[in-house]
Order: C-alpha cells, then structure tokens, then sequence
C-alpha cells in the first residue's frame, strides 16, 4: 500500500511539475514587452518613431502615437506585406528594430528600443 501511495504521489508530482513548466513558458511569453498601439506616449512609442524616420517617413520623434504615426506605421506595415493595423507586435517590432533602427549605429536605438518594443528575438 505504501508503494502504491509513493506511486501515486510521483505520478502527481510529475505531472505537476510538467504544468508548472508549461505554465512557466506562457507567463514568460506574457511578461513580453506590450505592443505599441494607437492612443499610447512614451518611449515604445519613441523608438516606433524614430524607427520610421530611419525608414525615410517625415514625423515627429514625440513619443505620443497620433494620427500622423498612425499613417506612416500603416504605410510602413503595407509596404512591407505586414499587416497594415498600426499596432506594432513582433513582426512590425522586428521589421522597425532590425531594419532600421539596429542599423543606425545610434547606442540608444539598438540597447533601449528592443526593450520598449516587442520583437521576436
């Protein structure tokens, strides 16, 4: 009986251990940067800018995603075979950082803005 109980138990144990490592691996994708959307201030939004101002698009490096960021990420996303919804994810993120801003040589582009916006990587 105490072997069928310790049975039990590690049969438990191991199943609790595989859901907590697939729990784990969805709160780590979770705990990602958010995306940057329409509406939103401050530095994701920033990065967002300058990284379309790299990209040749005349606006404002303000960090507030207004209307005139809103048209050029949604040109940017269009010419670019993304999904032209304004909202920087991943591929948009990963379009903007590796593109153009990693590129631009500037320190704060390539260590800051993958912090603020999302990427793949």
């Amino acid at each position: 009986m105490i072997k069928n109980v310790f049975r039990r138990g590690a049969v438990t144990l191991g199943a609790v251990a595989v859901a907590v490592t697939s729990l784990a691996g969805v709160a780590h994708a979770d705990r990602g940067v958010p995306y940057v959307k329409p509406g939103q201030h401050g530095d994701g939004v920033s990065c967002v800018q300058q990284g379309l101002r790299n990209a040749g698009y005349n606006i404002e490096v303000d960090g507030q995603y207004g209307n005139a960021t809103y048209a050029a990420l949604t040109d940017f996303q269009h010419n670019r075979g993304l999904s032209a919804d304004g909202i920087v994810g991943p591929r948009t993120g990963d379009a903007l950082y590796y593109g153009y801003l990693k590129p631009s040589g500037n320190v704060v582009q390539i260590e800051f803005c993958p912090t603020v916006i999302p990427t793949s990587y």
